[in-house]
């Protein structure tokens, strides 16, 4: 639509608002990479923008406790459970954070750089390989950033590390075939779920039911009968 002045038409896209929102929507964009990439700090009113505060604060809570913590446990009682606790806490909300930007990059980005879509590509390729391998400790494979970022507990119960990994992948799955094109291929590895499955079995009751009434009414009998 375009706005008309005293003696022009302007184009809404070359508006000074739609011009400020683009270049808004970029330095938001190289923000989430830059913290995606290096780490780097999210200012205070992009993570208020996208929601991202609560998560964001928790985070620099646990990693300034990490950063504190002594190198080897130390005459106060500092133990080494203690410290995995710590550690394992403040993964997670890393975790938790980095789902969250990333989630927030995607849904401002156009067109995704290269290497994120590779990175996305090969966390799909580590949860596939989920599904054949049971040492989930082996060091070969061992990634706790990836583990952390889809609240997956390698030491559960195969069953259940199963169910963490499917509805991980099916979640990122999606989230790749939307910025790629991608044909979506949970199914396959996965199987329909249940949900799905049983929708045509409900469609079919109906037309059975009306198939057998039909029948009754031309032999002059009540259904079911």
């Amino acid at each position: 639509m375009n706005q008309q002045t005293d003696n022009m038409y302007i184009d809404d896209r070359y508006s000074d608002e739609a011009l400020r929102k683009r270049e808004e929507i970029r330095e938001h964009i190289s923000w989430f990479r830059e913290f995606l990439t290096f780490g780097t700090s999210l200012p205070e009113h992009i993570r208020r923008r996208y929601g991202l505060e609560e998560d964001y604060q928790r985070y620099k809570k646990l990693e300034i406790q990490v950063h504190r913590m002594p190198a080897e446990p130390d005459c106060r009682g500092y133990g080494k459970e203690q410290r995995m606790k710590e550690l394992c806490e403040a993964g997670r909300a890393k975790g938790k954070i980095t789902l969250a930007v990333e989630k927030a990059y995607e849904s401002i980005c156009p067109a995704p750089a290269r290497d994120y879509l590779e990175e996305k590509y090969q966390e799909l390729f580590y949860l596939r390989g989920m599904v054949y391998r049971k040492d989930y400790d082996d060091p070969m494979w061992y990634k706790p950033e990836i583990l952390n970022k889809y609240g997956i507990d390698h030491k559960g119960p195969r069953e259940t590390v199963l169910k963490q990994v499917e509805k991980a992948y099916r979640e990122l799955d999606a989230r790749f075939c939307r910025m790629t094109g991608k044909k979506p291929d949970a199914d396959e590895l996965f199987g329909k779920p249940a949900v799905r499955q049983s929708v045509p079995a409900q469609k079919e009751a109906p037309e059975n039911g009306a198939r057998e009434n039909r029948m009754c009414r031309r032999k002059g009998r009540r259904p079911g009968f």
